[in-house]
């Protein structure tokens, strides 16, 4: 057993080893939701999308290059990508004695919990940690010698870095943070420079797209937010689960690693400080995910191995908690693959079977999935039938509101999944957890026709309890598609939303703002409208400020 642990072959064995885990993994545990949305952006390979950069999609379609579909047509390249990064954070320990602790840092690797699963989940995270570990490498290069490879690796890695999830900027303004000397160098302008060169085509993309990730990440995601004490509660939570049980002698390392001045320790330790200062902010205002502050895995394998093996007194308590750590990751891990192993479904259950049953009900029917996109995406990837997404006005905007297919069409036989059980059904059929998903058939055709452009003046001034007008910005070409739709207004202030039937005359919207509730003074406007009465209405026009009299 210890030459084996002495091997110098023993890293290659494990990530050899770690790649065939994964790519079984893989192989038998269902997409998540998120991953059957990023599929559909590689069926569609654009500089952009519309809640992330395109390198998950690039992911994906090396990944189909192997396999033309299943699950390994999503996950196969993250099985490869996955060793790799973990030999990058090997390059980035410089401890002289690192050679005769490889099985240390084996068991820090696999015991940072969250970093693992980006060996067989394919997801924004997962390139954007294998570029972080590059972006490391190269800044540790630069500190040593400043060479032409140094300034390269730099550019190259920070681009796709941003390529990968706009949480880039955050590693590399921490970074940049904790060295602020950098500026001073020419050489780094320049690299900055040849990053945004290298970023600028989705800069282009979010140009010509009115910038929908921008106005998504940085104002609608955060609408109407209220403090809920258990965001930031979670969010400390969430910096001890990501690490796993070995948790108190890598953060006790971190805080011993602290007051380190090697530049490129204190670089470590600004990206940790960073992440979870930040997000511990944003949670006065939203919800912070585990996921966001992932890139602090690659410090907290770092930063511990050098304690470890200078405080060897640490090493059996860690040797416990890390095993401690492999058996309840191992048996998660089974739960994942195995439908039924354990009492209760995750999202990563049923869902081949449910969308199989859907499908047989249906029949030639054109599905069309109502306020999901999670849904359409599972639907679209296992029944390889492309169906259509409708998002209603007052819910969340996603990248099938880009898709080109779904912008105008017509169906004349049209089902409409994923329903509320309030909205008259026509069947259900079981999801997971005793849930059900529940559709109806719709008479008549429906269309949706994103060409129609309304717009109408800001600062409205409207008065309770009588009839309102307003007059329409468009061309009578699209005053004629007006005409041919069910029109509403809905009002809103914070998260009280209501709507007012309303009807085109000449080239003016009128409604009738009859309210009882005195307190309901709205804020902002809408037009909203469908084209079949069995549908909820969609948006028509940007969002206005209103003031209003009573």
């Amino acid at each position: 057993m210890k030459s084996i642990l002495q091997s110098k072959y023993l890293l290659l064995l494990f990530f050899f080893l770690l790649f065939v885990i994964n790519l079984t993994q893989s192989y038998f545990t269902e997409l998540l939701s998120d991953e059957a949305y990023y599929w559909t952006y590689s069926n569609e390979l654009n500089w952009g999308y519309f809640d992330h950069p395109p390198m998950v999609a690039v992911w994906i379609s090396i990944s189909k290059f192997f396999f033309a579909s299943g699950e390994l047509s999503v996950r196969f390249f993250s099985s490869i990508t996955l060793p790799i990064t973990f030999y990058f954070v090997w390059l980035l320990i410089d401890h002289s004695k690192k050679s005769n602790y490889k099985w240390l840092f084996i068991l820090l690797t696999l015991t940072t919990s969250l970093f693992n699963v980006y060996g067989f989940i394919t997801v924004p995270d997962t390139p954007l940690m294998l570029f972080t570990a590059l972006f490391l490498l190269g800044y540790k290069k630069y500190l040593k010698e400043k060479s032409t490879t140094s300034y390269i690796i730099l550019a190259i890695s920070m681009a796709c870095m941003m390529y990968s999830k706009y949480q880039a900027i955050l590693v590399i303004s921490f970074v940049l943070l904790s060295n602020l000397k950098v500026l001073l160098d020419g050489k780094i302008w320049l690299t900055t420079l040849l990053t945004f060169a290298l970023f600028s085509p989705h800069l282009f993309w979010q140009i010509e797209n009115d910038f929908p990730s921008f106005k998504y990440h940085l104002f609608e995601r955060k609408e109407n937010a209220v403090y809920k004490f258990e965001n930031t509660y979670m969010h400390i939570i969430n910096s001890i689960a990501i690490i796993g049980f070995t948790f108190p002698i890598v953060y006790k390392s971190f805080f011993k690693n602290i007051k380190n001045t090697d530049l490129f320790q204190k670089a470590l330790n600004f990206i940790v400080i960073g992440f979870i200062s930040f997000f511990f902010i944003s949670t006065f205002s939203t919800h912070a995910q585990a996921q966001w502050i992932v890139p602090i895995s690659i410090p907290l394998i770092v930063i511990p191995f050098n304690y470890l093996v200078e405080n060897q007194k640490d090493i059996k308590l860690f040797k416990i908690l890390a095993i401690v750590t492999l058996v309840a990751s191992s048996f998660l891990r089974l739960i994942i693959a195995t439908d039924g192993l354990f009492p209760k479904q995750f999202e990563i259950h049923g869902n081949k079977k449910w969308i199989v049953a859907l499908d047989e009900k249906i029949k030639d029917k054109t599905p069309l999935v109502y306020n999901s996109y999670q849904t359409t995406s599972l639907y679209w990837f296992y029944s390889g039938r492309r169906p259509y997404q409708l998002n209603s006005w007052d819910s969340r905007k996603n990248q099938y509101d880009l898709y080109t297919y779904n912008k105008n069409y017509t169906i004349e036989n049209a089902v409409l999944v994923g329903i509320s059980k309030n909205n008259s059904p026509t069947d259900s059929l079981p999801k997971k957890n005793k849930g059900k998903i529940y559709y109806k058939y719709i008479n008549n055709s429906y269309s949706k026709n994103n060409s129609i452009e309304i717009d109408f003046s800001d600062n409205l001034i409207l008065t309770k309890n009588t009839n309102n007008s307003f007059e329409v910005l468009a061309s009578g070409k699209m005053l004629s598609k007006l005409n041919s739709l069910k029109l509403a207004v809905a009002l809103s202030v914070g998260r009280v939303k209501k709507v007012f039937p309303a009807m085109l005359i000449n080239d003016k919207i009128e409604f009738n703002f009859n309210i009882s509730d005195s307190k309901f003074n709205p804020s902002r406007i809408q037009l909203i409208g469908t084209s079949n009465p069995e549908i909820n209405y969609i948006r028509l026009s940007p969002i206005k400020s209103i003031t209003v009299n009573e």
